[in-house]
């Protein structure tokens, strides 16, 4: 799917997440759930690398939050973590919305994983989805804030 609408999806998770821990939702925490949430695209601006490949595993997301403990000195590093475990989760369900799939068990098999029922029927590029995805995203976590 397209940037915005992984970005949309990742503020939608930020939301449900600050309702769920009782935390107040904040601009820090908004801007850390939306670059988790494109971080797997990052495969597509480095050379030599495959989109959809090992960025797009639940590995990656793993990884993603084993970084993020690794790293991270304040009392909040845990809830940074698993918000970016998440929104990578995330990313890689929405994109198992297209034909494409992701490789979900990769480095362990490369068998590519799609949505079941709806998976494989929605183009990355189709606006009205992105669009519409993008839409219901940004109501819902405005109205889950509230």
């Amino acid at each position: 799917m397209k940037l915005l609408t992984h970005a949309a999806c990742g503020i939608l998770l930020a939301s449900i997440v600050t309702q769920l821990t009782l935390q107040d939702i904040s601009i820090s925490i908004l801007c850390w759930a939306v670059i988790w949430s494109v971080v797997s695209d990052v495969d597509v601006r480095i050379p030599m690398m495959k989109h959809r490949g090992i960025t797009h595993t639940l590995v990656f997301a793993l990884f993603s939050g084993a970084v993020v403990i690794m790293f991270g000195k304040t009392p909040s590093t845990q809830f940074y973590a698993v918000l970016a475990v998440f929104c990578v989760i995330l990313h890689i369900l929405i994109d198992s919305l297209t034909p494409s799939g992701v490789a979900l068990w990769a480095p362990f098999s490369t068998k590519k994983v799609r949505f079941p029922i709806i998976g494989g029927r929605i183009r990355y590029d189709d606006w009205a989805a992105n669009i519409s995805i993008q839409i219901i995203a940004i109501i819902a976590a405005i109205i889950i804030s509230k």
